[in-house]
């Protein structure tokens, strides 16, 4: 697992670099103090996550961001800044990030975030070549139909031998996965396209119906998907 840290503060970086390594001390950390060294850095190593302050000397934490999240789809960005104002939390849900941290990062926020992008790249965690082809395949065609025999059939192994690893590694079965993933996706559109309808929310995102959608995501959620949305303004 490679992470990138991007700040011009020395001490947050080794903030970061101490908490990080504590917790998962064989991750590869990089560093970098602007954006152009960040660039460079993101260009050569398969950075899989990357920390990026706001304030950066010349182009802006927002800046290299959108950047990032426009030509490296894996590569997921968690916003870091000492401003708590919504307007900056609303331009990263806008870019498309993990997260948005605030500064000084409290210990369990930080392992909050890692986790979440764990528990959102399985494969990360996924010890079998199988799995990891199996949770690759969901994150990249969750919008459309998906199914355990097809992918055993692709890999080739038997359904039921893929359907028991994966339990195994990821911790969930693999509907229940497919179904998270494709909530997750949802939480995203629903406040980057807040005038798109529910039934073309749902369509985007690999559900049969806006009826079927609705009651997952407020089964999961514990809203609607409409107040979801409402809330989040």
């Amino acid at each position: 697992m490679n992470i990138l840290i991007v700040d011009d503060e020395y001490l947050e970086i080794e903030q970061l670099r101490f908490l990080i390594q504590r917790k998962f001390p064989f991750w590869n950390l990089f560093e970098a103090e602007d954006a152009v060294m960040a660039w460079k850095i993101i260009e050569k190593e398969n950075i899989q996550l990357a920390f990026v302050d706001i304030h950066l000397p010349g182009e802006d934490g927002l800046q290299l961001s959108k950047k990032i999240k426009g030509k490296f789809d894996h590569l997921e960005v968690v916003i870091v800044t000492a401003h708590q104002h919504f307007h900056y939390a609303k331009e990263a849900i806008k870019i498309e990030v993990l997260d948005y941290l605030v500064k000084p990062v409290i210990e369990n926020e930080l392992y909050g975030v890692i986790d979440k992008y764990i528990s959102e790249h399985q494969y990360v965690i996924a010890k079998s070549a199988h799995v990891q082809y199996a949770v690759k395949r969901i994150e990249r065609d969750y919008a459309r139909k998906l199914s355990l025999q097809e992918i055993a059939e692709e890999i080739p192994v038997h359904p039921s031998y893929l359907s028991q690893r994966f339990s195994e590694e990821i911790g969930s079965t693999f509907q229940e996965y497919l179904l998270s993933y494709r909530i997750h996706q949802s939480k995203t559109l629903l406040l980057k396209h807040p005038n798109w309808s529910m039934t073309r929310i749902a369509e985007s995102v690999g559900f049969s119906s806006q009826h079927h959608f609705s009651n997952v995501f407020k089964k999961r959620e514990g809203i609607t998907p409409s107040n979801y949305k409402e809330q989040s303004k």
